[in-house]
């Protein structure tokens, strides 16, 4: 059975290799993902992983977040997994997903620290971007 990560306000080597396996394996069942990026959140001192993917808008929120499940349950007993409180789903048009954009990445996953700058006036504390390819 997959380990369960703790998430804390420090970004772990865990946290980001968990991330960029649940991407790979929401790629694999083609679940469209656009933007994904762990997101800093200084007032409540938490790290969230925000995910955006046109299928979001198409098929709802709540499916979605059943796909992110799914994906999880597919990790094999050496992986960790994300839990759902961790995650949010969002569509391509949220503020920071567009704002992200101008980072580029491209369709593969990357890794890219983006910390303490500000995009079209917008300040960024913390973000690691495994992709932005809107």
């Amino acid at each position: 059975m997959a380990k369960d990560i703790l998430v804390t306000d420090m970004l772990s080597e865990q946290m980001i290799k968990a991330g960029a396996k649940l991407v790979e394996r929401l790629d694999v069942d083609k679940s469209e993902v656009k933007s994904a990026f762990w997101l800093f959140f200084q007032e409540e001192r938490l790290w969230k992983l925000i995910i955006a993917s046109t299928l979001v808008a198409s098929e709802g929120p709540r499916n979605f977040y059943k796909r992110v499940v799914s994906a999880n349950q597919q990790a094999d007993e050496e992986e960790s997994v994300l839990s759902l409180n961790d995650i949010s789903v969002t569509g391509v048009d949220h503020q920071i997903v567009q704002l992200l954009r101008l980072i580029g990445t491209g369709i593969g996953i990357s890794g890219i620290r983006f910390s303490r700058n500000s995009i079209n006036g917008v300040f960024i504390e913390d973000a690691y971007v495994y992709r932005s390819s809107i």
